[in-house]
């Protein structure tokens, strides 16, 4: 199954009261996610208000009312946006480019552009983390990343098991996403920090796909079995 969210996985309480259908509508949703980001990263998630908001968006409250109940509704639909075009890229990566590593290295490329297209989203994932009614849709979004890179792996021709399969997605999915935020906090090192990595999963991968047998994979890459 591809990974697109296709409606909307938020907690009740955290949608959206009404989808913008006009142009005037979706300009002052657009002001109102550009005014909550700045916010953001200026003052923080605690110091955020919907007041604010609105006065920094340069429209009345009831606009933002009529369009969101509270701020963590903003900031979940930012978070769907972004990870709704992550996954319109990957599917769109995957048909232009199934060989291996092409199709990583593409990948890697478009999140690189994506990154540049929503540049502004850093502070953003600090704010998740305050808002546990969002870590759903993370955690969400995970499964979806394992199912993704699982049946990419499988079509690549890896013969690992399930269970075997899923555990090397998710590895491959948690690690690199945590060396490229690791990456993005290291400054001109993060580039070294973040090739090494993206090669030791090129390498991983690899190794996958040319052995069958999970265990004999990782003592061809010098590590030892689960226990």
């Amino acid at each position: 199954m591809p990974p697109v969210l296709s409606a909307s996985a938020l907690p009740g309480h955290l949608q959206m009261r009404r989808q913008p259908s006009q142009a005037r509508s979706r300009d002052t949703v657009h002001k109102i996610e550009q005014a909550t980001l700045a916010l953001l990263a200026e003052q923080g998630f605690y110091a955020l208000n919907t007041n604010a908001i609105a006065e920094r968006a340069g429209i009345g409250i009831k606009s933002l009312y009529h369009l969101y109940p509270n701020k963590e509704a903003i900031i979940g639909q930012l978070v769907e946006e972004w990870l709704e075009a992550v996954c319109r890229m990957q599917e769109q990566v995957r048909e232009a480019f199934p060989q291996w590593p092409l199709l990583y290295l593409k990948f890697d490329e478009a999140l690189d552009e994506l990154d540049l297209r929503y540049s502004g989203y850093g502070p953003l994932w600090r704010a998740v983390t305050l808002i546990p009614d969002l870590q759903g849709l993370e955690d969400m979004h995970e499964q979806r990343q394992v199912r993704f890179w699982s049946g990419c792996f499988r079509e690549l021709g890896c013969r690992w098991p399930d269970e075997e399969l899923a555990a090397l997605a998710t590895y491959f999915y948690r690690s690199g996403d945590s060396a490229r935020q690791c990456a993005s906090e290291c400054g001109t090192a993060g580039r070294w920090v973040w090739t090494m990595h993206r090669n030791w999963l090129i390498r991983t991968i690899d190794t996958a796909l040319a052995e069958p047998d999970a265990g004999k994979a990782l003592a061809a890459l010098g590590l030892a079995t689960p226990g």
